[in-house]
């Protein structure tokens, strides 16, 4: 498992992004695991930043024995390198304000949500390459963790300049 986030790490400035068109089809399977033993499926089909709005179609997973609950910050993170993976080293976060159908307040064993979640704003156009990885969380219950955590994906994607647009906003 490479990043299961304390709550604090989400209090990073919580700003909204978005960009000018840059799609892309991910296709990204991830799992948070207690020791060896998968407790979370995590899935991103697509991310998507546009000129006014960012949005993820995304499903979660309980592979544990125990409901989890599932809280409300979810989002996509910016990173200036494709490294990072720590949310205190976010250098924007996009609240998720949008989850279509309603996301679930918990999920059973076995339980998934599938959806889409998205937020607005504008994405900063500097002369970097940015990184955006989606949080999922907080998750509550989730077998190993003494409290509520957020998953930040393994996966990032790639943030080309010329696709950013040319309003600079700082995120």
């Amino acid at each position: 498992m490479r990043c299961l986030c304390t709550a604090a790490a989400v209090a990073v400035a919580a700003t909204s992004l978005a960009g000018g068109a840059v799609a892309d089809k991910v296709s990204w399977d991830e799992q948070a695991k207690n020791g060896s033993v998968p407790v979370m499926g995590f899935r991103v089909d697509s991310l998507t930043f546009g000129k006014q709005s960012w949005s993820a179609q995304v499903t979660f997973t309980n592979l544990s024995k125990r409901t989890v609950t599932i809280g409300a910050n979810f989002g996509a993170a910016i990173f200036g390198d494709g490294r990072t993976e720590d949310l205190n080293s976010a250098i924007g976060f996009a609240v998720a304000l949008r989850f279509a159908p309603a996301r679930p307040r918990a999920l059973a064993p076995g339980g998934s949500w599938s959806g889409t979640i998205g937020g607005d704003g504008t994405l900063s156009s500097s002369a970097s390459v940015r990184y955006a990885r989606v949080v999922f969380g907080p998750l509550g219950g989730l077998p190993g963790q003494k409290g509520a955590v957020y998953w930040v994906t393994d996966h990032a994607l790639t943030l080309q300049p010329s696709l950013v647009g040319s309003n600079p906003t700082v995120i």
